[in-house]
Order: structure tokens, then sequence, then C-alpha cells
């Protein structure tokens, strides 16, 4: 089927496709009789105006590139939603990529993008000391991290205090009268740096060793269930479990009932991101609420913001959410 053009637009209006143009636009000197005669024209025609015309004309297409982990997760999920309210609103398409925690992928999407000619970048980067954000600064990229930030403290990010995440859930436990404290985390990233040292920070308050087996970085391929067995087969079996984020909580929950162990009694549960899901669980999930939504809002708005600067001196761009405790029955 042939794409309706500007050239067939301006044709069934009578004008020049110049003055079509700038009517569609609403750009320049056009009468009005005359713009309405090229709208009703574009519209019995069912005219789709070129986006990529336009962007080389323009030099922005209107176009944002959004890479993260994976959208199957939940927390994702409601991040690029986020995103997407802001973005939308503005007029801007985003175009979403998973990276799978796998840099290669993440390096992949990076140079995808560039070639759709992206005006700008929201990326959650996989590694702390990243390659590929080096990559964008040194193509000047426009980019805003989102719910993870690298070692540069010079980059624009929207995150959580991943520090007080760790220290906030530990303390919980610990006030809880819980002393063995696993700790399943993630690994390379910048959460996974800072919820540990939180963690640790904990313990040191409480005049409690830090015991090096009951600290595990989960890898994409861990198997979780023989980690659970194994901690909890040796002397240094855990009286509760902090865990990375909801998604691994719940399948350590899972794992722990199919173990007869009973949650709280035998051992304590706490997760990251209050899901919408984990409140109807049974028992329902204690976990750290960090603002998932309004990171993905704050994310676009803020590379949004740094877009429609003129200046070349370009705002810095950083915030910080807090993180609230959820308490519930698995505590």
């Amino acid at each position: 089927m042939r794409h309706v053009t500007i050239r067939d637009v301006a044709k069934l209006a009578g004008v020049g496709i110049a003055t079509a143009s700038r009517a569609l636009n609403n750009r320049g000197e056009v009468s009005p009789a005359t713009r309405k005669r090229v709208l009703e024209a574009a519209q019995k025609l069912g005219y789709v105006p070129n986006s990529l015309a336009r962007g080389l004309l323009s030099g922005k297409t209107k176009k944002i590139g959004v890479i993260i982990t994976t959208i199957l997760n939940p927390f994702y999920a409601n991040l690029v939603s986020g995103i997407e309210s802001i973005l939308v609103s503005r007029g801007y398409n985003l175009i979403l990529y998973n990276s799978n925690e796998d840099p290669k992928k993440e390096k992949e999407a990076i140079l995808s993008l560039m070639e759709q000619r992206v005006d700008g970048l929201i990326l959650a980067p996989i590694e702390y000391e990243s390659q590929n954000v080096k990559y964008l600064y040194e193509n000047q990229i426009p980019f805003v991290l989102v719910a993870r930030r690298t070692a540069d403290e010079n980059t624009n990010y929207v995150v959580c205090d991943d520090y007080l995440v760790g220290k906030m859930a530990t303390e919980h436990l610990i006030e809880r009268g819980y002393r063995k404290i696993f700790f399943l985390n993630s690994w390379r990233n910048s959460s996974a740096k800072l919820r540990l040292e939180g963690y640790k920070t904990a313990l040191r308050e409480a005049g409690l060793l830090i015991n090096p087996k009951l600290i595990y970085s989960l890898h994409p391929n861990s198997d979780l269930k023989a980690i659970i067995e194994n901690v909890f087969s040796n002397k240094t079996r855990p009286t509760a479990i902090f865990c990375f984020c909801d998604s691994i909580a719940v399948e350590v929950m899972r794992i722990l009932k199919n173990m007869k162990l009973r949650i709280p009694d035998d051992v304590a549960i706490v997760g990251c991101d209050n899901l919408d899901y984990t409140e109807l669980l049974n028992p329902s999930l204690t976990t750290i609420d960090i603002s998932k939504y309004d990171m993905g809002v704050k994310a676009a708005e803020a590379l949004l913001e740094i877009l429609n600067t003129e200046s070349t001196e370009k705002p810095l761009f950083q915030k910080v959410f807090t993180p609230k405790l959820v308490v519930r029955e698995s505590t």
C-alpha cells in the first residue's frame, strides 16, 4: 500500500508543498482559510507525518531510548510506566530495550538507539564501573541513569537511597530480635554495592559480627534453591533473610515453604520494591518501598529538561528518593 505523502496533501489542497508543510506544522505565515483547507485534505487522505524526515529537518526525532534489565520484572514495568506517562504527555515516543543484565546486550541496545537517532537515553546501568555509560559521555549522548547509578559522581541520575534500604531492612530485623540475617544480594550494580554497605553498617551498630557466609551475591544463572538449602544445612543457618528485591523474596518464600519452614516463625523475610502483589501473599511480605513509579516520572522529566536547555552548560540533575519500610506478616 502506497503511503500518503505531503505532496498528495498539497495537491488535494491546491497549494505548494512548502505551504502545506507550514500549515501542518503550524509554522510560518499561512492564512486561516489555507490552513483549514490543508488540514481537511490531510484528514481526508489519512496523512501521517514522516517523523524521520521531520527529525532530519529539526535535528530532533522526539524519540527517547529506555534500557532496563527486563520488563518481566514488575519493578521495571512500574518504572517504565512512570517514564512513559511523562514522555507521551510531551509528545515523545519511547523505544524500549531489555539488557537482561548483559553488558554486551546493553551496548548493542545503545548502538541501535543511536542509529535510530533518539534525542536521549534513560538507562538502568548494569555495572557500577560502566564502560557503556562512559561510551555515552564520549559520544555526547544526553542521558539520565535511573534506579541505579555509576561510580561517576557527575552523572544525571534518579535513584533511591540504596544504602538506607540495606540499613533499614537490617535494622528492622534486628529490632524484631533476629541476629543471623542472611543477605541475598544482587551483583555488579550500584544498588547491590550500597545495600550491602547499609546491611553491614546496621550489623556493626548493633554489635553483631559480619559473617561472610551469610552474604551471597546472586548471578543471573544462580541456583537459588541450592543456595537456600545449603545455608540452612550448616551451622550458619539464618533466622532471617533480607532479599535484594521482592521477586527474589517471593521465590525464597516458595522454597522455604517446600522445605516445611514457617514464615516468620522459623525464618523471617524482608524484600524490596513493594510490588503490588506482595501484600496478597500468605504471609504478606514485609518490604521497602522505593518509589518505583515516581522514579520513572522524575527520570523522564530530568531528561526532557536537559534536552530543552539551550545553554551549552547543561544542568546536573540528581534526585535521591527516601525509602519507606512497609511492615507486614513475614517479619
